[in-house]
């Protein structure tokens, strides 16, 4: 098709030339001190055509012999670019494929190619992703002191950036590199188990970079690796507020830490302001309740611990059959002198459950400490041949001894004691 339309033009041209140049009846003179020299028109008007058109090639052939060695630097300047962007793939590709000394090596290549370029917009950048590349190579290879030398000339080269008129855009990218580069400072201290190096990096972070997850995440494992339950707790919560847990991990986490919490407690008045700095919720999870009165009951609080616990008994029958477990266990550890306001609660809990064995082995712990002997032996009895945790059908057996030798019958209690010795 190309070539119709090519022909056609040609063959218009030709007609059009023929038109206006077949008459050939002008004439162009000359007049040079005595000479003359006659044209026709149509062969003056060619030539000055062709002089315009040679003038102008070599206008532009000057332009471009001129422009040579510009055009060569350019040429060289986006070979080494290309070779600086290989090479900084390279050093990204060997890092994933867990390749890090290649890794380094291709990195440390960049950075020689890096330099050579001239100094053009977003120089320091590209110097800052190099030594970045190196140190996340070199900290994989537990090269501490190479890591840190790569992060220190990258965060120099980000100073640079900041500082020099450079473009607008670069100057704008600079506090996101910084603070990637901090968020990474902070990531290798925490596998360096330097709790407090990373917790003082992430301090340095502006309030925007603070909030981020990954801040948050870091923070988070910088607390509990300083055994800081209580500022542990907060990050879980900022984390869970942003969707960063699915809701059964971020309660599971957040239900440990309480518990954490809970344990820095030296004393019963800790504990209970500790309990109170708790949230609402926490505080009605049955497991944080049962961690809590454990650790009353070790505190020598066992009356605060049953007066926490009577607040979440009474619903204790519309809990699954795990949490009422794990509540009557807190209550069974708690026995040791309890209250005679116990024994309806205790009773009508056992009562509505009679196949559950935690709610019958509290209840006869119950009778048995309030010395009900009568309303505590066939419980008693019950509890030694039940599913109760070792410890709780090790404590009947004991009290069925207490019962015996109150009884006068030795060889009885003998066979008691027996039995709880064996459960070990």
């Amino acid at each position: 098709m190309k070539l119709v339309v090519w022909l056609v033009l040609l063959f218009v041209v030709a007609v059009v030339a023929a038109m206006t140049l077949g008459a050939n009846d002008g004439l162009a003179s000359f007049y040079w001190r005595g000479w003359r020299l006659d044209l026709s028109l149509n062969f003056f008007i060619l030539s000055l055509l062709a002089a315009f058109v040679a003038l102008a090639g070599s206008v532009r052939f000057a332009r471009w012999l001129v422009g040579l060695p510009q055009r060569a630097r350019a040429w060289r300047t986006e070979r080494r670019e290309q070779a600086l962007q290989a090479a900084q793939r390279q050093a990204l590709l060997e890092t994933f494929a867990a390749r890090y000394s290649r890794a380094v090596k291709a990195a440390q290549r960049a950075q020689e190619l890096a330099r050579d370029l001239p100094n053009r917009a977003g120089h320091a950048e590209t110097q800052a992703i190099n030594h970045l590349l190196a140190a996340m190579a070199q900290h994989r290879l537990q090269d501490r002191a190479g890591r840190d030398q790569e992060a220190a000339k990258a965060q120099a080269c980000l100073d640079s950036a900041v500082v020099s008129r450079d473009s607008a855009n670069a100057r704008a990218r600079a506090p996101s590199a910084a603070e990637g580069l901090n968020l990474l400072r902070a990531e290798w201290a925490l596998d360096d188990h330097d709790a407090e190096a990373a917790l003082d990096i992430l301090g340095q972070l502006p309030p925007g970079a603070s909030r981020r997850i990954q801040a948050q995440r870091l923070r988070l494992q910088a607390h509990q690796l300083a055994q800081q339950p209580t500022e542990a707790l907060k990050s879980v919560r900022l984390l869970a507020k942003h969707q960063a847990f699915k809701p059964e991990a971020a309660r599971s986490l957040i239900r440990t830490l309480a518990m954490d919490v809970l344990d820095t407690a030296r004393d019963a008045e800790g504990l209970q302001r500790l309990w109170l700095e708790l949230e609402r919720e926490d505080r009605q999870d049955v497991r944080v309740l049962a961690h809590a009165v454990e650790r009353a009951v070790k505190l020598d609080a066992a009356p605060w611990a049953r007066r926490v616990l009577r607040l979440a008994w009474d619903a204790a029958s519309a809990l699954e059959q795990e949490q009422r477990h794990s509540l009557a266990l807190a209550l069974w550890r708690a026995v040791k002198g309890i209250e005679a306001d116990w024994l309806g609660p205790v009773e009508a809990l056992a009562s509505s459950h009679p196949r559950e064995p935690m709610p019958t082995a509290v209840a006869a712990a119950v009778y048995a400490e309030r010395q009900l002997w009568g309303k505590a032996q066939p419980l008693l009895d019950q509890t030694v041949r039940s599913a109760a945790p070792l410890e709780v059908r090790r404590d009947a057996w004991r009290r069925l001894a207490e019962l015996a030798l109150q009884k006068g019958d030795e060889e009885t209690a003998n066979a008691c004691f027996r039995q709880a010795a064996e459960l070990v």
